[in-house]
């Protein structure tokens, strides 16, 4: 298997990382830590990073201010999604029906429709969509 790594940018000059590989690890509370202290997070009220990336699937690290959205689009379609909140509450809306989470808390969505999720307060969440 072929590693794959991500090159520094200038935003995230520490950001040469392995993105795929036999095995990768993850530090997430030094990418939570990274993701808020990120210009883009006090300007726009949200920041990610992507912590995996294969053919099939994508981790990401997102952190959202309170009232802050991430979304889907219908060109974004997947097999699998999954949505794990480690801070904060954060609302997730898919076909009509909407479930509110809290820390600890995991949802598992299988479809190809978009979706929308809604902070509550201050959260981070670990997206992850398989293709």
């Amino acid at each position: 298997m072929e590693e794959k790594y991500n090159n520094a940018t200038p935003q995230r000059p520490s950001g040469h990382r392995a993105l795929d590989g036999q095995l990768v690890s993850v530090d997430l509370p030094r990418y939570i830590t990274e993701i808020k202290s990120e210009a883009a997070y006090h300007e726009n009220g949200k920041n990610a990073i992507t912590v995996f990336k294969s053919e099939h699937a994508t981790t990401t690290l997102v952190a959202l201010k309170n009232g802050e959205k991430i979304q889907s689009g219908i060109e974004e379609q997947h097999l699998l999604m999954s949505l794990y909140v480690i801070e904060g509450s954060i609302s997730f809306l898919a076909n009509g029906k909407e479930e509110y989470l809290s820390v600890g808390q995991l949802i598992n969505y299988h479809h190809e429709r978009s979706f929308q999720a809604s902070a509550h307060a201050d959260c981070v969440c670990l997206l992850t969509v398989i293709k």
